[in-house]
């Protein structure tokens, strides 16, 4: 248990930290298989109707167990392979990568004395793999997934990893990351790297209600398909465009003396 009044970083992987082989690898091998029992171009996508449908009826963490979505859409057929050996079969340098401000601003954090964890939907069998790839793994104290809080971002319960912390959550999904650590009262920051030059200029403290911003937040809360009366639960409490300023607000929030002069 953290200690009380402790600040916590928790951190969302895909697309916040990294790209995994999900999209470009693992599904379209699915894809493939699947082609030979489903007159269909691309029956992978009964995958995607049956996880969402499973996030509608609340199923988590079931809406992200994607061998058991799997199995699920293959109906009794024998699957030659699993979900989890797809992922280890595909993580490898070229497939899987990582931003190019995360090892930097993570070395800065640890040495700083920054307690991390990963915070994220995908089960940890889908997840370590890529993470120890790309050399993530020993910067985190621990995993958090929905296989363990047996609940999902963006439901409140998914933060109390946090218990006797402060958690400083960063991701890049507003309906995901952004939203539930509001609901649990933590401090949201959004990594948004496509920010304007306009918004970049401006200090970190000032961006989340300058008026620059609520047309990108707009069209990302749209894209995420975020109903108008959640919009405002979703307004971030710190944006940022590079993890290079995570540190300055892991030192506004902890207290803790400046450690940017040293870097």
């Amino acid at each position: 248990m953290g200690r009380l009044n402790e600040v916590l970083l928790s951190f969302d992987l895909d697309h916040t930290l990294m790209i995994n082989p999900f999209r470009r690898w693992v599904f379209p091998e699915i894809n493939r298989w699947l082609q030979s029992h489903f007159s269909e171009e691309n029956p992978v996508n009964r995958l995607i109707r049956e996880h969402r449908r499973r996030l509608l009826n609340g199923a988590c963490p079931k809406a992200y167990d994607w061998d058991d979505i799997l199995r699920s859409v293959a109906s009794g057929r024998s699957i030659p392979f699993t979900v989890r050996e797809l992922v280890e079969k595909h993580t490898c340098v070229g497939k899987v990568w990582l931003f190019a401000d995360v090892l930097p601003a993570m070395d800065r954090l640890a040495q700083a004395g920054a307690r991390m964890v990963a915070a994220t939907n995908g089960f940890t069998r889908y997840q370590r793999p890529v993470t120890d790839c790309l050399g993530l793994t020993p910067y985190f104290d621990r995993f958090h997934t929905p296989e363990e809080m047996q609940c999902a971002k963006p439901q409140a319960a998914f933060f109390h990893f946090g218990k006797g912390s402060r958690v400083i959550h960063v991701g890049d999904r507003l309906d995901q990351d952004v939203l539930g650590a509001n609901r649990a009262h933590q401090i949201s920051v959004w990594i948004y790297r496509e920010m304007s030059l306009e918004l970049i200029k401006l200090p970190v403290s000032e961006r989340n209600r300058h008026p620059l911003l609520s047309a990108c937040l707009a069209a990302r809360l749209h894209r995420e398909g975020v109903p108008t009366e959640l919009h405002e639960a979703c307004h971030p409490q710190y944006v940022i465009y590079t993890l290079d300023e995570l540190p300055e607000i892991w030192e506004q929030e902890s207290g803790s003396e400046g450690i940017s002069d040293k870097w």
